[in-house]
């Protein structure tokens, strides 16, 4: 499928079709037109977060945002490891679904032949970085968002895991590894947080990485190593992965 061809329901079924994540951002106070449909484009396009080579949200050269509703504005990108469907609603809503790579690495080709992933089996793994690179863009985001005045006094974040279910944790990076397979019995794991914007703004990093231990939790790492964890988030802030 090229980026030509995309369509939301196409994009949609491949998402579901394997682990997903679910984010939403939105102010506590619901205002139908709290930004035209021309600022939901450019409040992503300047709010996104480059920390990576691949931005959050993802916004495509080739198959950029459009009106795709009466009151928002929809972006789609299949390419590659990267199954992703973003919006932003006219009242400061924005919504993300993108697969979780771990299930799609193994697919990726190049011109030095298959995946080095291919041997992973499908929707069995969880990748503890990516997790923790993850939950830090979606908080990086939201606080850009609370830079530009979209929220009040409190901002709404949900990030859904789907599709965990039997799933163990694991790391990709060479040399480091788990003593004991860690894993979650339950298909989705949902966290649902309100952040007062001073905290959002002064500790986003901090209850970024705070989610991902309790994402790490539940798949029964009860102890996971907090300032290990917090040393490889400043790297990734910093420039340093």
């Amino acid at each position: 499928m090229t980026e030509e061809e995309l369509t939301t329901e196409s994009v949609l079924k491949k998402i579901k079709s394997r682990g997903y994540w679910e984010v939403i951002i939105r102010p506590t106070q619901f205002k139908k037109e709290r930004i035209s449909l021309p600022e939901c484009t450019q409040i992503v396009q300047v709010c996104k977060v480059r920390l990576r080579g691949w931005d959050y949200p993802h916004i495509s050269s080739r198959h950029p945002p459009y009106v795709g509703g009466s009151d928002y504005v929809e972006s789609l990108t299949d390419w590659n490891g990267y199954k992703e469907l973003w919006r932003m609603y006219q009242s400061g809503q924005f919504v993300h679904l993108f697969g979780c790579r771990e299930d799609w690495l193994g697919e990726q080709k190049s011109i030095f032949g298959p995946s080095r992933y291919s041997h992973i089996k499908l929707c069995s793994v969880l990748e503890v970085i990516m997790t923790l690179y993850s939950v830090t863009e979606i908080y990086e985001f939201a606080s850009r968002l609370a830079e530009k005045n979209l929220f009040e006094g409190n901002a709404f974040l949900s990030i859904t895991l789907h599709g965990m279910q039997n799933r163990k944790l694991t790391f990709f990076e060479f040399g480091r590894s788990l003593f004991d397979d860690y894993v979650c019995h339950v298909n989705d794991l949902s966290q649902e947080k309100t952040i007062a914007v001073n905290e959002l703004l002064g500790r986003g990093h901090e209850i970024a990485l705070d989610h991902t231990l309790q994402i790490l939790e539940r798949f029964n790492w009860l102890s996971p190593p907090r300032e290990i964890l917090k040393e490889d988030q400043q790297k990734f802030l910093e420039g340093r992965i």
